[in-house]
């Protein structure tokens, strides 16, 4: 996904919702109307939800055709064939009216670039080897020189498309790392992983797979692969955006539960500390002499506790073991 469309992500269907819900209360409600909801109020934030869920359906659509309407031109668009059916006979015959049509000494400079380009496409369509590489891969593969087999172009091809799961992958891993989006995350990584085994299974198949054929039936299989890539990133923006608001999250009122359970666990422990204490001192309460030699005991304790703390104590019983273990040695 280019980084402008990550921006559109970020800002624009909270704008569209500002200025929606505004025409909306403008149109249903007079201007000082007192039924109109006050802002940052539940009916309030209830309406922006709501309009808010509707733009970010609507812009994941649009972005959905975007990404298909973007897609640039293919061999087989260029020289008019039909991917699915066209014979090397009708390559020949578009090629050469295309040649024609285009051909700089009849059309200027004008022209050269798309004649070079029509070229190039002859040349990918009448090599069987190298189009199933381009079918699979796209132009990018044909670049490569020492791709002689169709082995080496899929072993080439596959090298490139670990970029995109690796730096997906690593994004949602340092998005779980960072506490952000957790709406979905499990689902997340399991289309991730889907999405990577049936890309495997598109490149190295010999024919397209019928479903995707059915439901994407003008597109060649890397123009496929590209569009769901594209459709996973936009997805599961959307989906973390409206998640929380369609899927209210319990993690709230589970936190309160319990901080409520463990203030009940801590009374229930001092209670319980403070009786078995109460035991224990029972038995000094009635005898004087027990409970006078008791105190200076803790007494003498805590003396002892206070002097273990103090750093120039230690400082000073650390020199005079010093120096008694030298004598010894001595």
């Amino acid at each position: 996904m280019e980084f402008q469309g990550l921006i559109g992500w970020a800002f624009l269907p909270t704008f569209i919702t500002n200025i929606l819900q505004s025409v909306w209360y403008s149109v249903k409600y007079s201007g000082n109307s007192s039924a109109r909801p006050a802002p940052n109020s539940t009916k309030y934030r209830r309406h922006q939800n709501w309009i808010y869920s509707l733009v970010i359906l609507g812009y994941l659509a649009y972005t959905i055709w975007e990404v298909d309407r973007a897609t640039p031109i293919n061999c087989y668009d260029m020289l008019d064939l039909n991917f699915h059916s066209f014979t090397q006979k009708q390559l020949k015959t578009n090629f050469r009216k295309a040649s024609l049509m285009y051909h700089p000494d009849k059309v200027g400079k004008a022209g050269a670039e798309t004649f070079v380009r029509i070229r190039a496409a002859h040349d990918v369509l009448s090599d069987p080897v190298a189009k199933q590489a381009y079918d699979r891969f796209g132009p990018s593969i044909i670049t490569c020189t020492s791709c002689k087999t169709l082995r080496d172009y899929v072993m080439r091809g596959l090298s490139s498309c670990y970029t995109f799961y690796l730096s997906s992958g690593v994004i949602l891993v340092l998005m779980s790392l960072l506490g952000k989006g957790q709406f979905g995350r499990y689902w997340r990584f399991t289309v991730l992983f889907g999405m990577a085994a049936l890309e495997l299974a598109m490149v190295t198949r010999s024919e397209p797979i019928w479903l995707l054929s059915w439901i994407i039936p003008h597109r060649v299989t890397f123009e496929q692969i590209s569009i769901l890539h594209q459709i996973f990133i936009s997805t599961f923006i959307a989906i973390s955006q409206i998640g929380p608001i369609l899927v209210p999250s319990q993690e709230r009122g589970n936190v309160k539960d319990l901080v409520n359970r463990l203030e009940v666990l801590t009374a229930v422990s001092n209670a319980g500390s403070i009786g078995q204490l109460q035991e224990t001192f029972d038995a000094y309460r009635n005898d004087e002499s027990a409970m006078k030699n008791l105190k200076n005991q803790m007494g003498k304790l805590a003396q002892h506790v206070q002097l273990m703390q103090d750093q120039q104590f230690n400082e000073a019983r650390n020199e005079a073991h010093g120096r008694l273990r030298q004598r010894k040695a001595t």
